[in-house]
């Protein structure tokens, strides 16, 4: 009956999130186009990337995955993310289980029916080919799960059999630490966390040797791609430094109590506000992303503080819980005599524990980074939290369910406070979804503008183009490479050029055209223009300045006077 009602949620969220891709929702953007790209090259062209083009830490699972969707539903956006979506699908059911194990089959189903909706910036980041968090989800929960069935079922003496099937669990915990990790080092909180579990109650077996072996196995296939890479990594580019230079921007690690402060204000008032779920006054500090944005108000601001206030006092009440009742199911371990089910019980309080811990210490890495510059646009760096989800519903799960006809008083006051508060929550999830079907006709109609662009540049015969890199990817993958285009910056310095052959593509036409807005049209463009009229021919499509060179660069050489011919912007250009 649970299952068969966990399937139907599941099938619900699978049904909500096909409609809003098939509408081509959300709008799509540059870092999307790199991983559509990517899986043009492995589809089509053979290619094997590591990571993701111009990154050294994140790796191409979706790129892969939107290959096979590629092959099967041929290449575009709403096959792309088809394998994203599969991601989240295992996620819901991952999730179900581990809640399962460590709570009850009713808890599994109120958590994964929460989840099932969720804002405008929870369905962006699991539909979106962003790379790195539906894998953080995945991965993170099935660490856990894995670990917990182990830590549980832990015993002195196992049968041949049970070995047997204990050795291939722990392969299992490796292979899905070790793609993990190779994913995106944000599982790190939890795989540290689910590690942790396994060393307090199988210690006992790695003894043995063969449960290391077997860890080790499979964390060395998961991480083999990753492993290939840094073997011949140069210095400063292996995985470690890159993610390093990306915590700390350089000194982030190193700031003063002030900026700490400040940092830590900005994590509480709007990331992890915007992490779990509020649907209310989306926070966008990055303009180019198109992403919805609100007016900086006292009203959105008092919103996200009482978002966020809300899911701190149910985390510490969580967390003092499973705190309380770990404490307690150790501290008599050794005057009483040890049976299974006390060491179960154990087991169990602790996996609740260690996995909030893991919440704890995904925050605390954020906070001292750079990230928190921006908390509305990398509140994504701590999506791990919606693996605590569980354990952060649980004291009003507990609480709610001691509603009986019998309770009285402080009780029943209680029960249905935690009721109405776990209703709340649960509408306003749905509230964010109903919120992001009203945003369709906006998906469409960037949609449209995209298609429109690149109709355009085909009819005037404008198929390599500069442009800037939120433009760039997003017109190659969407051509299905009939646009080719190279990342320049307002000054035409090449910038962001994730796939170097498309810029050397672009730079060895001499008839490239160059797309702008006007604001960036008139830094440079505006100026060569005027110096050389019969030069250039300019026309103005959906907003933006489009600029073809009549001539070729030797005739525009003679045209520029000679103080000119040393300004930078010519030798970016003509280099």
């Amino acid at each position: 009956m649970y299952e068969l009602a966990a399937l139907g949620i599941i099938a619900v969220s699978v049904i909500i999130r096909l409609i809003l891709i098939s509408q081509n929702w959300p709008w799509t953007d540059s870092d999307e186009g790199t991983f559509g790209i990517m899986a043009l090259r492995i589809a089509y062209h053979g290619a094997h990337p590591i990571f993701v083009y111009g990154q050294f830490y994140m790796g191409t699972l979706q790129a892969y995955l939107g290959a096979v969707m590629f092959h099967l539903f041929g290449p575009s956006l709403f096959s792309l993310r088809l394998g994203v979506l599969l991601l989240f699908v295992f996620f819901l059911v991952g999730l179900y289980l581990l809640t399962c194990t460590l709570y009850s089959r009713g808890l599994a189903l109120i958590t994964i029916a929460i989840l099932s909706f969720g804002s405008n910036y929870l369905l962006i980041y699991q539909l979106r080919a962003y790379g790195g968090y539906p894998e953080t989800l995945l991965f993170g929960t099935l660490a856990f799960l894995i670990a917990a069935r182990l830590a549980i079922s832990s015993k002195v003496e196992f049968s041949a059999r049970s070995l047997g099937q204990r050795s291939l669990a722990y392969t299992a915990w490796g292979l899905v630490v070790g793609l993990g990790l190779w994913s995106d080092q944000l599982i790190l909180p939890f795989v540290a966390m689910a590690g942790l579990l396994l060393l307090l109650f199988c210690w006992r077996e790695f003894l043995r040797g063969v449960p290391v072996l077997c860890l080790l196995l499979g964390l060395t296939v998961g991480m083999f791609p990753l492993i290939i890479y840094n073997l011949h990594a140069a210095p400063g580019k292996d995985s470690i430094s890159v993610l390093l230079g990306l915590q700390n921007g350089g000194n982030g690690l190193h700031s003063g109590p002030g900026i700490l402060l400040h940092r830590a204000i900005a994590t509480f008032q709007i990331s992890i506000s915007t992490i779990t779920g509020n649907p209310f006054c989306p926070v966008n500090e990055v303009v180019t992303l198109r992403d919805l944005t609100s007016a900086h108000t006292l009203s959105c601001t008092l919103i996200h503080s009482s978002w966020s206030l809300v899911y701190l006092l149910l985390f510490i009440c969580a967390f003092l819980l499973a705190g309380w009742m770990t404490w307690r199911a150790w501290s008599t371990w050794r005057s009483e005599k040890e049976d299974y089910s006390r060491r179960q019980g154990r087991a169990r309080y602790t996996a609740r524990l260690l996995l909030l811990c893991g919440g704890v210490l995904a925050v605390m890495l954020y906070v001292p980074g750079t990230a928190t510059n921006w908390p509305g646009a990398h509140a994504r760096y701590i999506i791990g939290l919606l693996i605590v989800t569980p354990v952060v519903l649980w004291p009003l799960w507990h609480y709610a369910c001691m509603f009986t006809r019998e309770a009285r008083g402080v009780v029943r006051a209680r029960s249905l406070a935690s009721a109405l508060l776990l209703v709340i929550i649960g509408a306003a999830y749905l509230t964010g979804t109903v919120i992001v079907f009203s945003e369709v006709h906006i998906a469409q109609t960037y949609n449209q503008q995209d298609q429109s662009m690149i109709m355009h540049l085909e009819k005037i015969k404008a198929p390599h183009v500069y442009a800037g890199y939120w433009i760039c990817n997003r017109l190659i993958f969407l051509s299905d490479e009939s646009v080719i285009c190279g990342s320049v910056t307002p000054t035409l310095h090449p910038s962001h050029n994730r796939y170097l052959p498309y810029y050397i593509t672009v730079k060895n036409d001499p008839h490239s055209a160059y797309v702008f807005t006007y604001g960036e049209y008139k830094v440079v463009l505006q100026h060569w223009v005027r110096l050389n009229p019969t030069e250039y021919h300019v026309t103005l499509f959906d907003g933006f300045y489009i600029t073809q060179p009549t001539g070729l660069p030797q005739i525009i050489r003679h045209h520029i006077p000679k103080q000119q011919k040393k300004h930078h912007i010519f030798k970016a250009l003509h280099a």
